[in-house]
């Protein structure tokens, strides 16, 4: 059975907002639902019935269903559907006789064809040679100060995993204050702010002079730190302690150009990492080096073989794991994939710790090299820029985030 709306209507009045219905044709199981645009989609009775937008339901878009789905029976179906307009559907359930409307726009954005799916994930940019000779650098007063301006500095790290910020005061409070306006600052055994100046106290290589190699910071933990900010306040007057970064999501894409089964190998079997202070902390998790979403791109990455626990796999992946992480760790020396700027005080580096790796040349101790460190959860970083996008009417289709190292 399918029932079909009138001709398509000249007038612009419903616009990409309101897609016109063109038919519903009623399956075994499901409503499928043309548009007369072509576009077509599958919609499941008991998915339908599970997301009605109703007063009494709630509205599943906001994260309130006082509906649930233990209140419906699984083989639930329709006694009646009808399209109500051009842009709208009834659907009566037989169960209870509940009412269900549904917009078409609703149904268009909440399509789960894999066509849809696929189109709804995000891509960031990978770096290259511009991006790599002239990375986006922004003032610190303009997107401290202006909604539009520290929009466009949060939209900067989602496309490309870093954006810097320049002539922020060199003041302690500072960081703070502009990563509480991100998200909320996560705390760990390090505390809430870290001071990263030279401590053989401590008992982090971070807090030494040596070399750190580009890494993602804490792959030990269940959830790894998300988007991460450093703040100078002093530099190192002898020239060293260069920050260094590298776009992971580029060089995992060069492997696995270069070598696609050992690229495989490292996004289906899993690494131990563990750090562990005597008496302090014991972290340990496994995961993938290399995550990936349903349709195989890349999410996320954990690159950090100073904290790899041994490794425990099958042991025919053994061997091509060890290659093709060899190969992967050299990629990410390589000098024409790596940022390498000396931060001045003032400047502000922001970066996706799911993404950039972060590293430092070594340096002399005759001076100070002072950097501040906080950390906010990706989760409260997209949901300020969904924020910022209804509040400055930037498109819809920007609402989409990486999913992160969590395969």
């Amino acid at each position: 059975m399918a029932i079909s709306g009138g001709p398509a209507e000249t007038s612009t009045r419903h616009d990409r907002s309101a897609p016109e219905l063109d038919r519903v044709e009623r399956l075994a199981d499901a409503l499928r639902v043309t548009w007369k645009d072509g576009e077509a989609a599958t919609f499941h009775f008991v998915w339908l019935r599970d997301n009605c937008l109703c007063e009494i339901c709630g509205d599943p878009v906001i994260g309130k269903k006082d509906f649930r789905i233990v209140m419906m029976p699984v083989d639930i179906a329709p006694s009646a559907v009808e399209m109500a307009s051009p842009t709208g559907l009834r659907v009566e359930w037989s169960n209870d006789g509940h009412v269900s409307h549904f917009e078409s726009r609703f149904l268009r954005d909440h399509s789960y064809e894999e066509d849809a799916r696929r189109a709804r994930r995000f891509q960031p940019t990978l770096w290259d040679r511009a991006y790599l000779k002239v990375p986006p650098s922004r003032p610190y007063d303009e997107a401290s100060g202006s909604d539009a301006a520290f929009y466009d500095a949060l939209s900067t790290v989602r496309e490309y995993g870093l954006c810097f910020l320049t002539g922020a005061p060199v003041e302690v409070g500072v960081l703070e204050s502009f990563a509480s306006r991100i998200g909320y600052i996560q705390e760990n055994n390090f505390g809430r702010i870290q001071e990263l100046t030279v401590d053989p106290a401590k008992r982090s290589v971070a807090f030494s002079d040596r070399r750190l190699v580009p890494h993602n910071d804490e792959p030990y933990r269940a959830s790894p730190p998300g988007i991460l900010l450093f703040h100078c306040i002093e530099t190192c007057p002898e020239g060293g302690g260069q920050s260094e970064f590298v776009d992971a999501f580029k060089v995992a894409e060069l492997l696995r150009q270069e070598d696609p089964e050992g690229f495989e190998v490292l996004a289906s079997q899993r690494q131990a990492f563990r750090r562990h202070f005597d008496g302090d902390v014991d972290l340990q998790a496994e995961f993938p080096v290399i995550s990936l979403d349903e349709f195989g791109s890349l999410a996320g990455v954990r690159i950090n073989d100073r904290v790899a626990a041994p490794l425990s796999i099958a042991h025919q992946h053994v061997v091509p794991f060890y290659r093709a992480y060899h190969r992967l760790l050299e990629l990410t020396g390589r000098a024409d994939l790596t940022i390498a700027r000396t931060l001045q005080p003032g400047d502000v580096a922001i970066f996706d710790n799911h993404r950039i790796l972060h590293g430092r040349t070594g340096f002399d101790l005759k001076g100070r090299r002072w950097l501040r460190w906080a950390q906010v959860e990706r989760g409260d970083f997209f949901s300020t820029l969904r924020v910022l996008e209804d509040k400055l009417g930037a498109p819809r289709e920007d609402r989409r985030m990486l999913r992160g190292a969590y395969s």
